[in-house]
C-alpha cells in the first residue's frame, strides 16, 4: 500500500488531487480546517505550527512511511496594496510558505525512499496579476523552497517539484463576474479555465514519475501566450 497525505484538500484542487491519487492505489490522508466525513480526513489549521504539529501526529500514528506529500493549502489576500496590515502579509506566508517548511521538517524522516514532494502554487508566481501581492510573492518564495529542497532530498532519491495551476475553475474562481472572466480567458492560449482535474492529472504524472524533480510545472492553457 502506498502512502500519501494532501493538505488543504477538502476541495478544488487539493479534493481532485486526493481523488486521482486514490484511485491509483494510494491511501490517500486528506486535511482541512473543517469538519468532513472523508475516510481518512484530518482536521488541522495549517496556518499555525500547532495545526502542522498535530496534522503529522496524527498520520504518523497511522503510517511510518509516506510515498507521496502533496503541499496544496493555501490563502490569499485580496486588499489593495496600502490596506495591507502586516497580519494579512504575515497570514498568507505562514500558510503558503512557513508551516509547509515546517510539516516536511517534521515529516523528513518518514518520507518513503523514491517518493516525491509536490508543492501546489500558482501561475501568479511566475507571471504578475494584479489581484494579491502577499500571495503572489508567498507563491514564488515556495518556488525557490522546494527547489532549494532538492538537494535535501535527493540521496533518498526523493523528488521535489511544483505545480503552478492557473485559471482553474474552484470556488475561488466561480464566484468572479461573467465580464471578468470573460477578460482573463482572452488572456488563454486555449480561451477557458482549467478544472480540478486538469491539474490532479500533471501531480499523479509528478507523483509516479521517477526521474522529474527539481521542475516547475505550468497547468494554465498557456496563459499570456495568447
Amino acid at each position: 500500500m502506498k502512502y500519501a497525505l494532501v493538505t488543504g484538500s477538502s476541495r478544488g484542487i487539493g479534493s481532485a488531487i486526493a481523488d486521482r491519487l486514490s484511485q491509483n492505489g494510494y491511501c490517500v490522508f486528506r486535511n482541512g480546517r473543517s469538519d468532513s466525513p472523508c475516510e481518512n480526513y484530518i482536521k488541522a489549521d495549517l496556518s499555525k505550527l500547532c495545526g502542522v504539529n498535530s496534522l503529522a501526529d496524527a498520520v504518523l500514528a497511522k503510517t511510518q512511511s509516506l510515498d507521496c506529500l502533496v503541499l496544496n493549502a493555501g490563502v490569499t489576500c485580496r486588499k489593495p496594496l496600502r490596506e495591507i496590515e502586516y497580519a494579512d502579509w504575515q497570514a498568507v506566508m505562514d500558510t503558503n510558505v512557513t508551516m509547509p517548511f515546517f510539516l516536511i521538517q517534521r515529516l523528513f524522516e518518514h518520507i518513503a525512499e523514491n517518493g516525491s514532494v509536490l508543492f501546489i502554487s500558482s501561475a501568479l508566481s511566475l507571471k504578475p496579476h494584479a489581484t494579491s501581492v502577499p500571495y503572489g510573492a508567498g507563491k514564488a518564495a515556495a518556488n525557490m523552497l522546494a527547489q532549494n529542497l532538492v538537494k535535501e532530498f535527493a540521496p533518498r532519491g526523493i523528488r521535489v517539484n511544483v505545480v503552478c495551476p492557473g485559471f482553474i475553475d474552484t470556488e475561488w474562481q466561480k464566484d468572479k463576474p461573467e465580464r471578468l472572466r470573460e477578460k482573463i480567458e482572452r488572456r488563454i492560449a486555449l480561451r477557458r479555465f482549467g478544472t480540478p482535474e486538469e491539474v490532479a492529472d500533471v501531480c499523479l504524472l509528478l507523483a509516479e514519475s521517477s526521474y522529474i524533480n527539481g521542475a516547475i510545472v505550468q497547468v494554465d492553457g498557456g496563459y499570456d501566450m495568447e
